[in-house]
């Protein structure tokens, strides 16, 4: 029986997109005999965006779950800047005039809790991974980021114990678009780049979600290049079996997701409002204030509703119930490597995608492979609005289930055994 370690900060209860893809990796890999061990954080004592503990029902019942404490620095980092909450990704859920202490609380995250301020869980972390490869010989190990923290247990497990490790990377590290707005210093950037590099050359395997993030990766020193694999992320099957499709009568639309001032949505509201007949737009997630401003210039015609966000199997019956999934990526460089998790929960509800974003890019491309929908870029008005009309009139017909087949997640686990044990 393969053995195999997962370090990771998000674990059920946390919610939200973090936890998705190793909660569901490890479901199938145990599904398929292999043996799992997951160091995680105490959840009593985690600083999580978001909870949902119907998650916890997904956790395999093979899977061996160590928790541990953790000496994070969110509690000095509240106490430095005055925040009461743990923030969103991409800052959505800030007001629309960033304030002077907001600007003050970002320089400070940005530039005295390198990496990032779970760094504290760190030693907890390595001392009980530790642990367990010495009480069961677990030499093969995968380390998960955000928070890139996670990847340096993994270098140091590497480089006193000789197991082989996988870095996963969700998210790029010093190329995620909102980097630059933590203010970091000329220093910083040098000192937290040297870190990147560093742990790009020392894994044995590096996992990235995209092509193009792929190819950033081994141009910053994850080489050689036959050790970097792309394994995106993916929908689990069992979500969506039990949910009976149920339409509403009115033409619906929904995103789901991280909303914020990257996202140029102006655009798309003009296009709303051309539009000859009625729509309902669910928003459900997380978004900043200015965002809601410019949702909200959509003609009465639109019924616009902004949804806090819902736990999991909650979401996956308004993904199933609408009639068409709006799918936006930043306006930043690297936009086109970006395809984010739920991309492949718009698949596995199947209906089709209406895309704002690169429309050469990664997400496009395989919204257009799986002959899910189309991407246009935020200021094409004319072909968003004559392709939510043709949606519209044509009643906006199912994704082929044969075309999103490769992105289930039982598929991708094998992969992911490929790329973690190779021949082994």
């Amino acid at each position: 029986m393969k053995k195999l370690g997962i370090i990771t900060y998000y674990w059920p209860p946390a919610g939200g997109p973090g936890v998705q893809r190793w909660l569901k990796l490890s479901k199938y890999l145990a599904r398929q005999g292999v043996d799992l061990y997951i160091v995680t954080v105490d959840a009593d004592k985690a600083t999580y965006p978001l909870v949902d503990k119907g998650l916890l029902d997904d956790v395999h019942e093979n899977i061996h779950v160590t928790r541990t404490t953790t000496s994070e620095k969110f509690g000095a980092y509240k106490k430095a800047t005055g925040t009461t909450q743990v923030p969103f990704s991409g800052f959505s859920g800030e007001e629309v005039n960033v304030s002077f202490v907001q600007k003050i609380a970002r320089f400070i995250r940005g530039n005295f809790f390198v990496p990032d301020a779970r760094k504290g869980w760190n030693v907890h972390a390595y001392n009980a991974a530790a642990k367990l490869i010495k009480e069961h010989d677990i030499q093969h190990w995968v380390t998960t980021s955000p928070p890139h923290s996670s990847q340096i247990i993994g270098r140091r497990l590497q480089k006193n114990l000789g197991i082989h490790w996988t870095a996963d990377f969700r998210d790029p590290w010093t190329d995620i678009y909102y980097y630059r707005k933590f203010y970091p210093l000329a220093i910083t950037r040098w000192f937290e780049q040297k870190l990147e590099r560093s742990v790009f050359s020392a894994c044995d395997a590096l996992i990235s979600v995209s092509p193009s993030w792929s190819t950033l990766y081994i141009s910053k020193g994850a080489t050689p290049a036959d050790k970097v694999h792309t394994i995106t992320n993916g929908f689990d099957v069992d979500d969506f079996s039990s949910i009976s499709p149920d339409r509403p009568e009115l033409f619906t639309m929904t995103y789901a997701g991280t909303l914020a001032s990257q996202y140029p949505v102006a655009d798309f509201v003009k296009a709303l409002n051309v539009l000859d007949f009625p729509v309902k737009l669910n928003i459900i997630g997380s978004w900043d204030a200015s965002s809601r401003l410019k949702l909200e210039d959509a003609s009465t015609h639109v019924d616009l509703e902004f949804i806090s966000y819902v736990p999991k199997k909650d979401l996956n019956a308004y993904l199933v119930n609408s009639h068409l999934m709006l799918f936006l990526l930043p306006e930043v460089d690297s936009a086109s490597g970006h395809v984010p998790g739920k991309l492949f929960d718009y698949l596995g509800g199947g209906n089709p995608i209406l895309g704002l974003g690169p429309v050469d890019g990664d997400a496009a491309n395989i919204i257009r492979d799986a002959q899910a929908g189309q991407v246009f870029s935020y200021d094409d008005t004319d072909g968003i609005v004559n392709f939510i009309s043709k949606m519209h009139d044509t009643g906006a017909p199912k994704t082929p289930s044969n075309k999103i087949a490769p992105y289930e997640r039982n598929q991708q686990a094998k992969q992911v055994l490929a790329a973690i044990f190779g021949s082994d």
